[in-house]
């Protein structure tokens, strides 16, 4: 264990209250329940959980400050595909909107808003119903979801989902929508705690899921919970982001160091993920063919040749690049040959104009005065597989001063 580590565990102590040799007994119990060694960093992941649980604890009187950290999974191996953060209540928020502008009082009937008045001594008569219920409370404040239309009325938007699909009880129903909740997903391929290298789906939300953007095609280690399917990972608050390592800044004597030389990004994509590697040439038939997929099978894999870069940021700070494969015949008068691809800010853009790439990402199609518009791919993963040159980074225009004329 090196110097700084030791210092964060005393850091830690200090926090809690204990002594440091109780701190690091503790700290050898989290890595001992995680079968990771003292000297791993993914071990801070866990301490830093620790003592926020900790910390948590002590406020609301909890003495039994114990956690459940041995659930934790070690996780080690590269993300296939890392979506941009989505507002995943977004659409829920505009479809109430929807409705309280379109009836407001069948909005209400129907659980979908709550409404908003200020009374006299400046508090909030909020009303709204819950199973078919009338009911009606004062309120200090409004929760930070309520929203203020141009005529002045304020409405809550709700959650109106009285059970989920699986028909389990939401415990939500009939409150208020958060102002917005980021979830970011992705494509993992590796192994939890030293097993078997598979494919996962990755789920992470709120801020640390919005800060949570390692490389795709990166090798890295984390800690995350695992779903009993064997299928789905999930991010857990801050601790996977905390132990976030990437496995080449890792000293190569170091026990967590991985040599990962045996491994082919190429050969592991055709290996388990076939059904997902699409030609280029095919993106328009398989584009309409997946359309009825779940939404974490609708993703295709393919490649090209970079022929068109733009790294001017669109106003969701997308960047551009053309794609094309250049073994296929062109037929000039319907097809341009080139497909646009959006790269999200997230994933870095390293390589020019005539390299090979591997595009990760979901179709899109736009319709605009009734033509169809070619299918683009909103990229989530991109390795460069043959590298020529290097993007040009487009800095901020400077104004001439001419006050010299």
């Amino acid at each position: 264990m090196d110097e700084n580590m030791k210092k964060e565990i005393e850091n830690g102590a200090s926090v809690l209250e204990i002594t440091q040799e109780d701190a690091m007994a503790k700290y050898e119990d989290l890595c001992q329940q995680n079968g990771i060694e003292t000297s791993d960093r993914l071990g801070l992941g866990l301490w830093r959980n620790f003592v926020a649980n900790a910390k948590r604890s002590k406020k609301g009187g909890d003495d039994t400050s114990s956690s459940s950290d041995s659930y934790y999974k070690k996780a080690f191996g590269f993300f296939i595909s890392l979506e941009a953060p989505r507002d995943t209540l977004s659409w829920s928020r505009n479809k109430a909107k929807e409705e309280y502008l379109r009836d407001a009082d069948a909005a209400l009937e129907n659980g979908i808003v709550a409404v908003a008045n200020e009374n006299a001594i400046g508090k909030w008569s909020v009303s709204r119903y819950f199973n078919g219920e009338y009911q009606e409370r004062v309120v200090s404040n409004l929760p930070e979801g309520a929203e203020t239309l141009e005529d002045g009325r304020i409405y809550i938007p709700l959650d109106s989902n009285a059970t989920w699909m699986s028909g389990a009880k939401n415990n939500n129903y009939g409150k208020p929508l958060a102002k917005e909740l980021f979830r970011r997903s992705g494509i993992f391929y590796g192994s939890m705690n030293g097993g078997e290298m598979q494919v996962y789906n990755f789920s992470y939300k709120n801020q640390a899921g919005v800060d949570f953007a390692p490389n795709t095609f990166e090798w890295v280690h984390f800690l995350c919970v695992a779903n009993d399917n064997g299928k789905d990972l999930y991010g857990a608050k801050e601790l996977t982001l905390d132990s976030l390592t990437l496995n080449s800044e890792i000293d190569p004597e170091n026990d967590m160091f991985r040599n990962t030389d045996e491994y082919d990004f190429t050969t592991i994509l055709q290996q388990n993920l076939d059904s997902h590697l699409v030609p280029l040439v095919d993106l328009d038939r398989e584009h309409i063919q997946r359309q009825g997929l779940p939404n974490n099978e609708k993703f295709i894999i393919t490649d090209g040749t970079v022929c068109n870069m733009n790294m001017t940021p669109t106003k969701n700070g997308n960047r551009i690049i053309n794609i094309t494969d250049l073994n296929a015949e062109l037929d000039y008068e319907n097809d341009s040959g080139m497909v646009t691809c959006w790269i999200p800010s997230h994933i870095g853009l390293d390589f020019g104009i005539g390299s090979s790439v591997i595009v990760v990402g979901r179709t899109s199609q736009r319709t605009i005065d009734g033509d169809v518009e070619p299918v683009t791919i909103n990229a989530s993963g991109l390795l460069c597989t043959e590298k020529h040159g290097s993007s040009v980074e487009i800095s901020q225009p400077v104004e001439e001063d001419f006050d010299w004329f």
